[in-house]
Formats: structure tokens, C-alpha cells, sequence
């Protein structure tokens, strides 16, 4: 698609033919494609917002940076601010970390903090992933604590495995179902006899879903933990 034809693409009514569109510039130039995006993250629709965020993420100008940014602290719907916190990350942990921190401090929602530690998942940063681990989990919203929870499973061979270990362990014993599942499921990543003893006393859950995931996990045990683990979308 040339980009008279994007430009064209964009006025029209039809929010799938503007989807087309904004998708369609990732073949085009930086310089071509940023003056588009930022004009397209005023639209008054909220996937036309997120689908610039997208592909400002993916051109990583400066502009387009404080532009992401803006949206992330400011845009009324969660759904951009979550698209726009996760496409932050695309210009580097270096420079991001901190403010994704500070993002996952201001903004309570669940799909934002949601898409905040999926990112610094990736970071590479034990203390880091710790320090959102332990907000998420101060929080009350069970989705984000259950993906806080998914985020220590990154931290095994890490200098913070023992404590992101310790709360695991903490969790497995939660009033709350989903959260005693996730720990369950979690913990088979982590070796040694602690967490194998626990996965045997989950067992014995009488909820049978965390049975199930204990299972899972002390089957885990037995063949070796993975390398590293895994943020879901949600409770699953």
C-alpha cells in the first residue's frame, strides 16, 4: 500500500480499512511513517490510538518516544495506555525501566500493570523484577497478582531465587484459588527440595485445579526446571 493510498485509507469511516493502513506503514521509512503515526494517536478511536502506539513502538523516533509516553500517563482508555507502556519497552531497558516502574506505581489498572510486567519480564534486571513482583502483589486485583507471581519464575538461577522462591511458598497457601494455582503451577520451577515438598503437600488441595498444577509441576521437578518463566494473559 503507497502512501497516498495509507493517507487515504485513514479518513475513511471504516475502522478496519484505517487498521489496514496503520499496519501497512511498518513497510514503509521511518521519516514516511512517523508524521502518519502521530497523527493517527489523536483519533478519537481508541484501536486506531493503540495500532499507532504499535507501530511508534516499532519506528522508535524521538518524538514518537514522548508521544508514547504521553499516552501511557495520560490516554483516557487502558486498553492505548497498556499499548503504549508496552511499545516504551521496544526503545530499551536502559531507558525505559524506570519509567515503566513508575507507570506500574501510578496507573492501578489491570491491563496496564499487565502489560508492564510482561515487559520487564524481559529486562534482565533480578532486582528490578522483584521490586514490580512485590507491587504487583501489594495490589488487590488477582489478575496482576497472579501475573506478579508468573513473573518469579524468571528469577531461578538468579542471586533473588531464594526470595522469589519464599514467595511462592507464601502463596501457595492463599485463601484465594487462583492464586494458590499459580503459585502451584510457578514453582515447579524451582529446584530443590522446598518446592518439591510443597508441590506433594498441594496435592492434598481440595480444590482440584491446584491439584492439577501440582502435578504439573512436581513433573517439572523430576525432569529439571525450565530457563526462565513465563507471563500468561490472565488467569487462564
Amino acid at each position: 500500500m503507497d502512501l497516498p493510498t495509507i493517507r487515504a485509507a485513514l479518513c475513511d469511516h471504516d475502522h478496519s480499512k484505517r487498521l489496514q493502513a496503520l499496519v501497512a506503514l511498518r513497510h514503509h521509512s521511518t521519516a514516511d511513517a512517523e508524521p502518519i503515526l502521530l497523527t493517527a494517536l489523536k483519533s478519537d478511536t481508541f484501536i486506531i490510538r493503540s495500532f499507532a502506539c504499535m507501530g511508534l513502538g516499532r519506528k522508535r523516533t524521538e518524538a514518537g518516544f514522548h508521544a508514547l509516553l504521553e499516552r501511557a500517563r495520560q490516554d483516557k482508555d487502558p486498553n492505548v495506555r497498556a499499548e503504549a507502556a508496552s511499545a516504551l519497552s521496544w526503545f530499551g531497558f536502559d531507558r525505559c525501566t524506570s519509567l515503566l516502574l513508575q507507570l506500574f506505581s501510578q496507573d492501578d489498572h489491570w491491563l496496564v500493570r499487565h502489560s508492564i510486567l510482561a515487559a520487564l519480564s524481559e529486562c534482565g534486571d533480578p532486582d528490578v523484577q522483584l521490586q514490580v513482583v512485590r507491587q504487583g502483589l501489594a495490589g488487590n486485583d488477582d489478575t496482576v497478582r497472579c501475573c506478579a507471581l508468573e513473573l518469579l519464575g524468571v528469577l531461578v538461577g538468579s542471586p533473588l531465587e531464594k526470595e522469589a522462591e519464599t514467595l511462592l511458598l507464601a502463596a501457595s497457601h492463599n485463601d484465594n484459588p487462583w492464586i494458590r494455582r499459580t503459585a502451584a503451577r510457578t514453582i515447579g520451577n524451582f529446584p530443590g527440595e522446598t518446592a518439591r515438598q510443597r508441590c506433594l503437600e498441594l496435592r492434598q488441595d481440595p480444590d482440584y485445579r491446584i491439584v492439577a498444577a501440582s502435578m504439573e509441576s512436581s513433573l517439572k521437578l523430576e525432569s529439571g526446571p525450565e530457563p526462565d518463566g513465563a507471563v500468561d494473559q490472565g488467569k487462564g
